[in-house]
């Protein structure tokens, strides 16, 4: 079995990039994964009391308050730990980032997406339809995968009658081939094995109750602001270097979406997509 860690950086207000990102850990890891984070946080903390309790990377990077007393080089050197630590030992991350200007482009290109004018909830269901696609062909019951959310009232209602439902249109995305008289073909799906990888559906937890989930926060802040460095090619040199050495960490373990067939769910995530989040 898996446990699956997710959280989301970006809105509207500040630029053109949302990442939702989650960090995937076997069953029998976890709990040695959970305690090596929380060894990190509480040495943190222990040398400096006054740091908030809960990681908010964008505010611990930016050295706002309660951060403000770390040295910046030190700051920039837990994140990197942080990424490192993720992805040793099989920690996988799977996730999407998009452009709202594109994921506005794709909303009124007709391709029939059940999510209406929420990126939170396409990108919440891209997610999970990326860990069915992975985890379905893992043998003995080992890829049934419990999906952990920071907590998002307003969103995740929507997301669990979605995975729940499993409306077909998101077939596509994790569809498998087939021999049928000799011929490939892609496999259909029934209505009881659409999400059959997730464990009823997508849980909500408060990010300062889970230090994996404030580490789902880290990675997709990572790949937030480098995707916006990327668009300022001349400003920014050493931030940008920073955010593509700690991506270059984090990318080895990404799952991608690999062979799929030409279906409206591909074609609409494909248009949505930030032209440089690899899908």
């Amino acid at each position: 079995m898996k446990f699956i860690y997710i959280d989301e950086s970006g809105d509207r207000g500040g630029g053109d990039v949302f990442v939702m990102c989650g960090l995937m850990v076997d069953a029998y890891k976890l709990r040695k994964k959970t305690a090596d984070f929380d060894r990190m946080l509480g040495a943190l903390h222990a040398k400096y009391p006054s740091a908030a309790r809960e990681l908010k990377t964008s505010q611990f990077l930016n050295g706002k308050k309660p951060w403000s007393k770390i040295p910046p080089q030190e700051r920039k050197d837990f994140i990197q730990d942080v990424c490192r630590l993720a992805v040793d030992n099989g920690g996988k991350l799977f996730g999407y980032g998009l452009s709202y200007e594109r994921f506005d482009t794709a909303k009124a290109a007709f391709h029939g997406h059940p999510s209406g004018d929420s990126y939170w909830l396409a990108s919440g269901m891209f997610t999970a339809a990326l860990v069915q696609k992975k985890m379905q062909g893992v043998k003995g019951g080992k890829g049934l995968t419990v999906m952990i959310m920071d907590d998002h009232k307003m969103e995740m209602p929507g997301l669990s009658d979605g995975l729940y439902m499993a409306d077909e249109w998101y077939d596509g995305l994790f569809q498998e081939r087939k021999k049928v008289r000799g011929k490939s073909t892609w496999g259909a799906r029934k209505a009881g094995d659409r999400f059959d990888q997730i464990i009823n559906t997508a849980f909500a937890i408060k990010s300062d109750h889970s230090s994996l989930v404030q580490v789902a926060d880290v990675i997709s802040y990572v790949y937030r602001r480098h995707l916006e460095l990327k668009a300022l090619p001349e400003k920014y040199p050493g931030e940008r270097e920073y955010y593509e050495m700690l991506v270059g960490i984090l990318e080895p373990q990404r799952e991608k979406l690999g062979q799929t067939p030409a279906v409206p769910c591909v074609a609409f995530y494909k248009a949505a997509v930030h032209p440089n989040w690899p899908i």
